[in-house]
């Protein structure tokens, strides 16, 4: 089914969906792959291998394949860690059956490379209970990657990092994790520097950011300078636009503050860092919301919020302000209509209206992964007295280690999984705003969570000990 609904949508909407912001740059960034300020190049790269085919086709047709793969793979690594063939094809059903998860396979957008990316490097740190030193190896340089197609990858470097230390598989796996996934980002840091004179994966960190708290500052709680007072809205803050509109609108006070160019990115990180520091009840208030909106049931937005039907399959006509709905740029920057085949393009609507994850669905498979971090372990059983020794190394002295062993393992595992899935959520809610395309990643790291909470919970029942057996009594002498 995973399949066909992918062909489908290739049939319906010829040759892709384009988002005019980012995928009109993503395009352009391919012919010379030069280091941009705001979008770093790994998903440019890609485009660049898949222009020479020419096709614009191609790219949705390797992203819905990859979707596919994605499922697969979350499907192979659960069946090899024990779970129920059952569960473990309900952890995969997310990824496969998602419209949403469909519909941004279909853009030419880099969130489907970035997951194949992230659940690569989640495979070769899960498959095994020690992975190998290339496994390793490998998992950093797929991350690595992953951060070079966006930048919040490097936060789930840094929490894989910290599961191998956890895990303790030594310190040669450590280095190779450790390397290769940082040789990567320093070389991309030493070319974006060669191009703007600073070391990092891409800039405009300071525009968000200001993008993100020009909503709620109230400008009287804050010690600015002229020059920083200028970026204060003179509207009170529940008539106040979205992040977006300070970002990118050219009437915002990021484009109308009389600040010379050098300057001006210092005066927008003090007045955001200043926001921060005095209203951290309003910030942490605004953060939480946001991130609780993504595990609420539907897919609905608030003003402030990106609009949701751009990542709808879309019907024409729609409102230019989607950015969904413009003519498409083909590889060597020309425009080509899109065609819409009706029939199958209303079949995909009408999917998508009940066809995706719920979001108190996701939110209970983040709790299950916490509670099996958080359960009580099972107690070891206790062996009954005998007056012959236990052999060492006996089965049952075996048997209670590798228990033990795979319960630690498992909570080390959903421990990664869910801190990695919140942290997808939770630093763009910090930095940029509210858009339901960020939480499709998580569809491949809360449902294998909740596949192996399940598998711990059962591996528990299983360890329960049974009462002992009395020993045989000895007929008395007559």
């Amino acid at each position: 089914m995973a399949g066909a609904l992918r062909v489908l949508a290739m049939a319906a909407y010829r040759p892709a969906l384009e988002f005019s912001g980012d995928s009109y740059a993503y395009l352009r960034l391919a012919r010379p792959l030069v280091p941009d300020p705001v979008r770093p190049a790994g998903y440019p790269l890609l485009l660049r291998a898949l222009s020479a085919t020419g096709r614009l086709w191609v790219v949705p047709a390797v992203q819905h394949a990859t979707g596919v793969a994605l499922g697969l793979a979350v499907y192979a690594l659960m069946a090899h860690r024990g779970v129920a063939r059952p569960v473990a094809a309900l952890a995969a059903a997310p990824v496969l059956l998602d419209a949403y998860q469909m519909d941004i396979e279909h853009f030419v957008m880099a969130e489907t490379l970035f997951e194949a990316l992230v659940v690569a490097g989640v495979v070769a740190l899960l498959w095994a209970p020690r992975p190998s030193l290339w496994a390793c190896g490998f998992a950093g340089g797929c991350l690595a990657l992953a951060s070079l197609v966006r930048t919040v990858g490097v936060a789930l470097g840094m929490l894989a990092l910290v599961y191998i230390l956890v895990r303790r598989f030594g310190w040669s796996r450590s280095v190779a994790f450790t390397g290769v996934l940082a040789v990567p980002l320093i070389g991309y840091a030493s070319w974006f520097h060669s191009a703007h004179g600073t070391y990092a994966l891409t800039g405009g960190d300071t525009y968000w950011l200001y993008g993100r708290v020009a909503p709620i500052a109230d400008c009287a709680r804050l010690d600015l300078t002229a020059q920083a007072r200028q970026l204060c809205s003179p509207h009170p803050p529940r008539e106040r636009p979205g992040p977006n509109y300070y970002v990118w609108n050219h009437n915002s006070p990021r484009f109308t503050i009389s600040v010379p160019d050098g300057e001006k990115e210092a005066v927008l990180a003090d007045f955001a860092h200043q926001v921060i520091r005095h209203q951290p009840v309003d910030y942490t208030r605004m953060v939480t919301g946001e991130v609780a909106h993504y595990f609420t049931p539907g897919r609905w937005v608030g003003p402030r919020d990106w609009y949701v039907g751009t990542w709808q399959f879309p019907a024409d006509p729609v409102p230019a302000y989607w950015h969904n709905n413009a003519p498409l740029m083909t590889f060597n920057g020309g425009r080509v209509a899109r065609a819409v085949a009706p029939g199958p393009a209303a079949f995909l609507r009408a999917y998508q209206r009940y066809g995706f994850t719920p979001g108190p669905a996701l939110g209970a498979m983040a709790v299950l992964g916490v509670a099996a971090v958080s359960r009580r372990r099972p107690k070891k059983p206790r062996p009954w007295p005998s007056r012959r020794r236990k052999p060492r190394g006996s089965a049952v002295g075996l048997c209670d280690a590798d228990r033990h062993a795979e319960d630690r393992r498992i909570r080390a595992d959903c421990a990664l999984l869910v801190t990695a899935g919140m942290a997808l959520l939770v630093i763009p809610s910090t930095t940029v705003c509210f858009d339901y395309r960020y939480l499709l990643p998580t569809l491949v790291l809360f449902p294998p969570a909740a596949a192996l909470a399940l598998r711990a919970i059962a591996h528990d029942r299983d360890a329960s000990p049974t009462p002992p057996l009395l020993p045989a009594v000895a007929p008395s002498q007559r």
